[in-house]
């Protein structure tokens, strides 16, 4: 029983000591020094323009294309550029094989000079040894005639006395009737020869030498094909054949582009379409050159949305001068738009962004909101004031309440402040986030 007791008088006396030591720990806290003033940077609010900063993701294109394609089946016999090289319009590119197209061209030019050799010696009339010729010719004829003639007659009396048959006779009917035809034949000639071309022959042989004319113009033209001439100036992109392949009309043998400048294709929902003016500057950026902002102006925009994506696409023409870009780059395009005039501007890095949960006054429940807060600077002391925001561009943001023009505002060391805190104000290098 005494032992009991005992331990119950050691345990009170334990309790005791044990909140004595407790008071004294608060007694000593609360006489601490007071929190030192925190290291902070300061910027002053300033006025100024702002704008609404939209961004898209773009693919970049040549500002031209030019696929080349044979427009002849041959053999490739050489090619006079490769891949990358620069080439301006008029440039050989390739030679086809042409040797087939060069007989052909010589077949053509020799047939045209015939005919215009008949043109001419219809043009100047027959000779006087040709006229004589054909005089000749009559009289053989009509001699001929006269001796046929007359055997005809001599055998029709035999053939109707039934001395000789009826093919004896009809042979030499028919030897007469071939001699009339010769001797027709001869006098018209003589006479054409005598009075010259008929208009009909005049027409008929004219119209053989523009016949001609243009069978020679048709095989020059498909010779030229042997010649593969560029079209434009630009750089060769892709080469699709190698000598000794057989060029194809429908497969082409390179690709030039134009890079000069070129084109970023962006798609974008419909209510961006205001913001979509042609003229308006772009500013690009591609991972290649991280450092390096591009600049462009909006080209063209599509005047229809597209039904199944729900999307309006638009062209920028951007100078590419040094030919940093190349097609098929993806870019980020950022555009400047809804200006915002004198208004107030302070770092982005001067905004704290905090989590707080807020009620709705028109229910029973409540959220997760964010609210921003800038700490301004008086009298030596950070206090906070809830803000709200604009615009965004760069490293500045536009508050449209909450601060004053010419407001000192914490920039850098915001982090570890509550309201109410002392500052130092220092340079940026003796700051830490």
């Amino acid at each position: 029983m005494v032992r009991k007791t005992f331990r119950k008088t050691a345990f009170f006396f334990f309790l005791i000591f044990l909140v004595s030591s407790l008071i004294s720990c608060q007694n000593k806290q609360s006489k601490q020094a007071p929190k030192e003033a925190i290291l902070v940077e300061i910027i002053p609010v300033r006025q100024g323009d702002i704008f609404k900063e939209v961004r898209f993701t773009g693919s970049i294109e040549a500002r031209t294309e030019v696929k080349v394609f044979p427009k002849i089946t041959a053999k490739v016999e050489a090619l006079k550029f490769d891949l990358g090289d620069p080439v301006k319009k008029g440039d050989l590119i390739a030679l086809l094989e042409s040797e087939d197209l060069k007989t052909q061209v010589a077949q053509a030019e020799a047939a045209l000079h015939s005919i215009r050799a008949k043109w001419a010696q219809m043009e100047v009339g027959a000779r006087s040894e040709e006229i004589a010729q054909a005089e000749d010719l009559v009289a053989k004829a009509r001699a001929n005639l006269k001796h046929e003639e007359e055997n005809y007659e001599r055998l029709k009396g035999l053939f109707n006395r039934g001395v000789i048959a009826k093919r004896e006779f009809d042979s030499s009917e028919l030897a007469c009737t071939v001699a009339k035809a010769d001797f027709n034949s001869a006098q018209e000639r003589l006479k054409m020869l005598r009075e010259g071309a008929t208009k009909e022959d005049r027409q008929a042989l004219q119209a053989q030498v523009r016949q001609a004319e243009a069978a020679l113009d048709l095989a020059r033209i498909y010779l030229s094909y042997t010649r593969i001439i560029s079209p434009i100036d630009g750089t060769i992109s892709q080469r699709f054949f190698d000598p000794g392949n057989l060029a194809v009309p429908t497969q082409p043998l390179v690709t030039i582009v134009q890079m000069d400048s070129v084109k970023v294709i962006v798609y974008f929902p419909e209510d961006q379409i205001r913001f979509m003016v042609p003229g308006t500057e772009a500013r690009l950026m591609v991972v290649t050159y991280p450092d390096h902002v591009f600049h462009g102006t909006i080209d063209k925009v599509s005047p229809t949305l597209d039904p199944t994506t729900r999307m309006y696409s638009s062209e920028i023409k951007v100078l590419n001068e040094k030919r940093l870009l190349r097609p098929g780059m993806f870019t980020t395009v950022t555009l400047s738009v809804d200006p915002h005039l004198n208004a107030l501007l302070v770092p982005k890095e001067a905004v704290l962004h905090m989590e707080e949960y807020q009620e709705n006054p028109n229910s029973n429940q409540g959220g997760i909101s964010q609210t921003k807060y800038i700490f301004v600077v008086k009298e030596g002391k950070a206090q906070r004031r809830k803000v709200s925001l604009g615009h965004e561009s760069g490293n500045v943001v536009e508050v449209r309440e909450g601060v004053e023009k010419g407001e000192d505002v914490v920039a850098r060391g915001l982090h570890q402040l509550n309201d109410g805190d002392r500052i130092t104000v220092v340079k940026r290098e003796d700051v830490k986030k």
